[in-house]
């Protein structure tokens, strides 16, 4: 009887509770805030996005609003604007990192680390505010170094003027106010991520961050422009207050238990939802589709499409962490927008006029933002499946990899463009109705149309995209990390869209929507070249790897093959300059064939656009300008050359960089641009009386071969070339040729632009650098000196 009790006994020191507690670890969240930053930092994903955003999107922004002080009449309105210019700059990077923040728990269950991380001798709050911490630090010095170098491309441009627009008290209310929209965002992101269970259900609730946030942004517009910095102030001390609060409260509901908790409950349910549950359901769908319809495989591939493509409809309308955003989104803000046009002229001393010049630029927000939102279902198209375990299924549809891509991609499509356009449908008509004044100022049956157009564009360009980053990334993190590729690009043409429709540059717009179709036709057409199921099964347990890209790269750098030759092909030859010389860029300029048919394009394209420019367009003031400087002699010197050089330099390589991001876009650009100046300087001395071989003053033959041959014929094939190596870069993401993956294409594309700039751009433009501060310089004062003007 005393055998019973006994094997009770021994159970019950066993229990955790009577165990002595461990120590806190001394300088815990010092520990931790390092840990966290330098994986952070580790992360090409993070890195990349956050590098152009605070030091290239400044430098964007800077120039754009001085275009818009250069071109609005309008000047102290236009001024006006600067400093929200300089809360965007500060606010876009702290917004993207809000993806890291997002990430602080939930994105520990992704990568397998929850476990360990709250095992850690710490206690709740020590381990939350550390958590808090490295999750606020990146995007405070992301914003702060964009603000810092808006500020300084301001202050090099005109310091006077900056002095009078940002005194010193105003511009620390600017920064202070960029620090508590960080904390609060971040704060609230946290919380989410200590109370949520998966990346796509912390995702989805960020939007009851990001809209309130939104909003406050659009108060604060309102009274920059009101000249109301008082309002500001109780604002920032509002957001202090708000930001502190979410702190708190994420410090006093935190409990590593409950987290733990939440995880065990979450294993029986998948248990008792198997693999083929969700993506099952359609494949299912799918099969009984084609063995009920004796039909042509066509019809039947056909059905399966729609199958597909009601399913992903269906589940995004069903989920309610969705719908509500995005019917937010869709109605209330347009609806916000017509209530605050007139109560900007109310509180204003601005004209009707300035004021209804924005509606447009209001068109195309309202319709991107819920656009914009909508990309989150896109992002989540095949790699959202792996995620809910039914990919497998989903892959194993009776249908073809055209026809599957086509079905993810319209389903992803339906949503954003439904939103987007109601959402413009419902502003539009509102002030129409309610503020036909404000309405009529800019606004035509037309433009209305292309802005439209412009908005379903960009929508499908970002879908697009969208659903071959979810095609080809292995988890949720990497593709909402890439989900930065897409749309900071997209954020900054819709800046760059304000500047033209605020300058009434309708035909510029227009343009910009061609080019925008051209890259959402190439997007669409890369995404169904380039899926394959097999490789998605592949991909399941792919990871990045540094090293392997490095391999590859500096394999492609040393040696050249054409490319889609695999790197088993290559013989191993080491770096040689003089074998590239003799026989690797005679090979390369031939593969580079169909791009300099497009940089021959680009030049047309500049010569039209330049005489199109100097014979239609009103521009007095920059024609007069070309005309005083005509023979102003200009002082040779070794630091003109070297700022030649340096800019020139710049140039290159940024366009060919960002073409990877558009097409090759940015490339194409640059001899465009280089021409149009050309024909429109030729043109403008021909309207002033110069004849060709005159001799004279404004002879354009004489122009020509002055200020440009003695280093243009140097210059302009260099950065002819260079295009054409940018174009290829931008259509590396296109059609991968042989065995190449798009990675392999554009890394082979980047390998070989990089060798011929070592090799060959970079001493043809230090050359032409120094023949135009040196040569030309005295050339032009030696021809022009004694002629009258």
């Amino acid at each position: 009887m005393s055998i019973q009790p006994a094997p009770t006994k021994p159970a019950a020191p066993a229990v955790p509770a009577e165990l002595p507690p461990v120590p806190p670890i001394p300088n815990a969240i010092p520990l931790i805030l390092r840990r966290e930053v330098r994986e952070m930092v580790g992360d090409w994903r993070i890195v990349a996005p956050m590098l152009i955003l605070s030091l290239l999107l400044p430098f964007i922004m800077a120039f754009a609003a001085l275009f818009v002080i250069r071109f609005i009449d309008e000047d102290g309105f236009a001024r006006l604007l600067l400093p929200f210019a300089l809360v965007i700059t500060g606010f876009i990077p702290a917004s993207f990192t809000i993806i890291t923040a997002l990430e602080s728990f939930v994105g520990e269950r992704e990568r397998n680390t929850l476990e360990s991380l709250l095992a850690m001798p710490l206690s709740d709050r020590h381990l939350y505010i550390s958590k808090f911490m490295a999750a606020l630090v990146p995007p405070l010095i992301a914003s702060f170094t964009s603000m810092t170098l808006f500020c300084l491309a301001l202050w090099l441009t005109n310091a006077p003027a900056f002095a009078e627009i940002f005194p010193l008290g105003r511009l620390l209310l600017l920064y202070s106010l960029i620090v508590v929209l960080a904390i609060t965002l971040v704060a609230g992101a946290v919380v989410i991520s200590s109370h949520t269970s998966t990346i796509r259900a912390a995702n989805l609730m960020s939007s009851f961050i990001l809209l309130p946030v939104i909003a406050v942004l659009n108060f604060v517009a309102v009274w920059i422009i009101d000249g109301a910095w008082g309002r500001i102030q109780i604002t920032v001390l509002l957001l202090a207050l708000v930001g502190s609060s979410l702190v708190l409260l994420g410090v006093r509901l935190f409990s590593r238990e409950e987290i733990l908790a939440r995880e065990t409950r979450r294993a029986p349910r998948r248990s008792r939802r198997p693999a083929a549950a969700s993506a099952g359901t359609a494949a299912a769908e799918a099969s009984t589709a084609l063995a009920t319809a004796p039909v042509q495989q066509q019809l039947s591939e056909y059905t399966t499409t729609l199958t597909i493509m009601r399913r992903e409809v269906r589940d995004t309308v069903a989920d309610w962490r969705v719908l509500l955003p995005i019917l937010l989104l869709a109605v209330a803000l347009p609806l916000g927008g017509v209530w605050l046009f007139p109560l900007v002229l109310q509180v204003t001393d601005e004209t009707l006029i300035s004021i209804g010049q924005l509606v447009p630029f209001g068109v195309l927000i309202i319709g991107f933002v819920p656009a914009s939102f909508a990309l989150i279902t896109a992002l989540e198209s095949f790699v959202g499946e792996r995620e809910r375990n039914s990919l497998e299924p989903l892959l194993a549809s009776p249908i073809s990899d055209q026809n599957l891509y086509l079905s993810k991609l319209m389903a992803a499509l339906i949503v954003p463009l439904f939103t987007c356009v109601l959402a413009m449908l419902l502003f539009t008509s509102g002030m129409a109705l309610a503020q036909p004044s404000l309405y009529s100022v800019a606004m035509t049956p037309l433009r209305v149309l292309l802005l439209f157009s412009i908005i379903v564009i960009i929508t499908m360009l970002m879908v697009a995209a969208a659903v071959i980053i979810s095609s080809h990334t292995s988890s949720l993190r990497a593709a909402n990390l890439l989900a930065s590729f897409v749309l900071v690009p997209i954020a900054i043409a819709i800046q760059i869209q304000a500047v033209f429709l605020i300058a009434n540059r309708w035909d510029i717009v227009l343009a910009t929507a061609v080019a925008l179709a051209v890259v959402m036709v190439a997007l669409i057409r890369t995404g169904l070249s380039i899926f394959n199921r097999e490789e998605i099964l592949s991909r399941a347990n792919d990871q990045f790897n540094p090293q392997r890209i490095r391999e590859l790269f500096g394999l492609y750098f040393r040696e050249y093959q054409p490319a889609g030759v695999p790197s088993t092909r290559y013989h191993g030859l080491g770096f040689a300059p003089l074998r590239f010389y003799r026989h690797e860029l005679p090979a390369l300029l031939r593969e580079l064939r169909p791009a300099f048919v497009l940089v021959a394009l680009a030049v047309l394209t500049g010569l039209v656009v330049g005489w199109y420019a100097a014979s239609f367009l009103p521009l007095t003031r920059l024609k007069a300008t070309i005309i005083s400087q005509i023979g102003t002699p200009v002082t040779a010197s070794l630091a003109l050359a070297l700022g030649i050089a340096l800019n020139n330099l710049r140039v290159s390589i940024l366009s060919n960089v960002f073409s990877l991001a558009s097409v090759g876009l940015f490339a194409f650009l640059v001899p465009a641009a280089v021409f149009s100046q050309i024909a429109f300087v030729v043109t403008v001395l021909m309207q002033n009386g110069g004849v060709w071989f005159s001799g004279e003053r404004y002879d354009p033959f004489l122009f020509l071969m002055v200020y440009l041959l003695p280093h243009a014929i140097i210059e302009l094939p260099t950065f002819m070339l260079s295009a054409a190596l940018g174009i290829r870069m931008g259509a590396s993401v296109l059609s991968p040729p042989g065995t190449f993956s798009v990675g392999h294409n554009m890394l082979w594309a980047s390998a070989n632009f990089a060798k011929v700039w070592l090799l060959l751009l970079l001493p043809l433009i230090i050359i032409a650098a120094l023949i135009e501060g040196l040569v030309t310089t005295q050339l032009v004062t030696a021809v022009y000196g004694n002629m009258g003007s």
